[in-house]
């Protein structure tokens, strides 16, 4: 990593001394390659439609990104600066198959779905770009002949050309919003704290009924004590004090060696669907091996790091002080680059993956940027992390990007799933994280 932004370090100080030139045109003069669309950091600069070698297909990527699904293919001028999806489809994914109409499938593909929305408002832009583009204007005519050609032919609107998979097909998925603080006098706030007032009451009647059933052996108080659900209970019950009374609630677990009970519940619930794998010891009560603290970005996040590797919990505190978001984060991959060019296909300024509009997982599902979503890539949020364990604290440096999709699953299981990138520089050593997640209600924790 050190050689790496070495030579970052060198490039720009080259492109500093030397005066800018001009892009080469795309591939059909009249169109721009200016815009908020792709032209903005999609295609240019080694993105999909790259063929100078160093795209995602060519880099030793280790399975990540689209891997050159489009291959050599150049967009021509009239699809550049376009929207980044119509409806339910990549709006890429349309301007290919209008470029390859001779390929098998694609026009069928036109006549399948000429009754979808999102094929109507992606049909409006390109009449409109073709008012001056002759080269545009051709290949729309071309296609509507092809159209003509099968009017009487029955739609399948779910049909794909066979060599297309469907989340190459598609728009990237909406990312759920960011929970909003509450604050006071707001309905939002008095939703919060009467979702908080059931939610204590379910817990002191679950409370009340494990004591009646309780052998007896030992005292009410004694076993509420020790139960987990006592904690829980007195925790939220603070928690509703704080929001009534308009006090700061502190949260006094955040220590190594404190304990939890994870909810194996969303695990089983989200089965299949999800990616995250649930904490060692679930169900059970387990010590915190590290406490985290990250800053950057404007927040603080806290980290509660679970032993043997397996994960841990991420949460924001909101501005009372209570959680206001809790998501537990597995391992999904680690990668450790060897040279310039494999930290480059993370960090690149132009086209690096953590940071890029989506991001692929192995199994070839997207998920769309979580934070700052956009059609061109941003740069990674940089955290400093104060890491605290047994041997004491230590500061470490975090280059990440969150990712969002939605699971698939039935309610209650897990409705979003989150894909977690990370650039660790710890000490001597850097290597890529790449995290599953999902959402955990913080109650669920017992903190007190």
């Amino acid at each position: 990593m050190d050689r790496y932004r070495a030579q970052q370090q060198q490039q720009q100080q080259q492109r500093e001394r030397t005066p800018p030139v001009a892009a080469p045109a795309p591939r059909s003069g009249s169109g721009s390659a200016s815009g908020s669309g792709w032209g903005g950091g999609g295609w240019q600069g080694g993105g999909w439609g790259s063929s100078s070698g160093s795209g995602w297909g060519q880099r030793r990527t280790g399975g990540y990104g689209p891997g050159g699904w489009y291959g050599g293919w150049r967009p021509p001028g009239w699809a550049y600066g376009s929207r980044p999806s119509f409806g339910l489809w990549n709006g890429l994914f349309l301007w290919f198959l209008l470029d390859n109409l001779t390929r098998p499938g694609y026009a069928d593909w036109f006549h399948n779905h000429q009754g979808d929305p999102g094929y109507a408002e992606w049909r409006a832009e390109a009449e409109r770009r073709a008012q001056g583009d002759p080269d545009l204007r051709q290949r729309l005519d071309d296609l509507d002949t092809r159209l003509r050609a099968q009017e009487d032919r029955p739609r399948d609107p779910g049909y794909l050309p066979p060599d297309i998979p469907r989340d190459v097909a598609q728009a990237a998925p909406e990312t759920p919003s960011a929970p909003e603080s509450s604050t006071e006098g707001s309905g939002g706030g008095l939703g919060t704290l009467l979702l908080l007032i059931v939610l204590v009451g379910g817990m002191v009647a679950g409370v009340t009924i494990l004591r009646r059933r309780s052998s007896g052996s030992r005292s009410g108080g004694s076993a509420m004590t020790r139960s987990p659900w006592g904690t829980a209970a007195s925790t939220a019950a603070g928690i509703v004090k704080a929001k009534a009374t308009g006090a700061s609630y502190e949260p006094s677990l955040f220590r190594v060696g404190m304990t939890l009970t994870p909810d194996p519940t969303p695990f089983l619930l989200g089965g299949g669907a999800i990616k995250a794998a649930a904490p060692e010891g679930a169900g059970s009560m387990v010590s915190v091996a590290a406490v985290g603290t990250l800053t950057g970005g404007g927040v603080t996040l806290h980290r509660l790091y679970l032993p043997g590797g397996s994960g841990f919990y991420q949460l924001h505190l909101g501005a009372g002080g209570a959680p206001d978001e809790c998501r537990w984060f597995s391992v999904l991959d680690e990668v450790h680059p060897t040279d310039n060019d494999e930290w480059g296909f993370w960090l690149d300024p132009g086209d690096g993956m953590i940071g890029y509009p989506q991001f692929q997982t192995k199994d070839g599902k997207l998920y769309g940027r979580q934070w700052s979503p956009g059609a061109s890539r941003i740069a990674p949020v940089t955290f400093d992390e104060t890491l605290t364990d047994h041997r004491g604290s230590r500061t470490r440096r975090l280059t990440a990007m969150l990712y969002a999709a939605p699971t698939g699953a039935a309610d209650p299981a897990p409705r979003t799933e989150y894909v977690l990138v990370t650039a660790v520089e710890d000490g001597g050593e850097a290597w890529v994280e790449v995290r599953a997640g999902i959402d955990v209600n913080p109650a669920s924790l017992s903190l007190a």
